[in-house]
């Protein structure tokens, strides 16, 4: 009996550590997954919530990735562009698209701004500078977002007016950091 115990200890810890361990394995992932169960962060940014519904590192998606992200009332993203194609469906709330016209210049510029508001989408084509915004004062402002070509490279800005070769460049983004891996570093003999 105290060897069945012991194969019984021994099996369970050898099955949570594989489940701990496969957190970015696709192998075994359901088909059918209850969001409220996905693990969400804010990922040192006050104010998000970031859960990813399906992604590339995650759920091994080649070609898109879906996030439902949340923003309590005066959270907003860094000013931002990407190397991929951008998606927004707001589900609920109101906030406001700060949005470069003129991206493709030496710097971003002044933005325009567009009101954002429950059952409105907008999209983000490959490289605009821009920023989303809660900028309401009372509810939270919830989007699902589709980006293109999973994982992005990211470049943030400190203001509009910062040179493009300034930009910071981002990349894993912290959502994908976990589940990144470096592609070999080739031998050059």
């Amino acid at each position: 009996m105290a060897g069945f115990s012991f194969a019984l200890s021994f099996c369970s810890i050898f099955l949570f550590a594989i489940t701990e361990a496969s957190r970015c394995s696709i192998i075994g992932l359901p088909l059918v997954r209850n969001i409220s169960e996905l693990p969400q962060d804010n990922y040192g940014r006050g104010g998000l919530s970031h859960i990813t519904v399906a992604g590339s590192l995650l759920h091994g998606l080649k070609e898109v990735e879906v996030w439902l992200q949340t923003f309590s009332p005066g959270s907003h993203t860094p000013i931002h562009r990407h190397s991929c194609e951008e998606v927004f469906v707001v589900l609920k709330g109101t906030g406001t698209l700060y949005f470069a016209p003129s991206s493709h210049e030496k710097y971003p510029g002044t933005p325009k701004e567009f009101p954002i508001y429950s059952n409105s989408t907008f999209l983000i084509p490959v490289n605009d500078a821009h920023q989303v915004g809660n900028t309401n004062e009372h509810e939270d402002l919830q989007m699902l977002v589709i980006i293109s070509r999973p994982p992005a490279k990211v470049f943030i800005y400190d203001d509009w007016f910062m040179p493009h070769t300034a930009a910071r460049l981002k990349f894993p983004y912290y959502w994908d950091e976990q589940c990144f891996e470096a592609p070999p570093v080739k031998d050059e003999l």
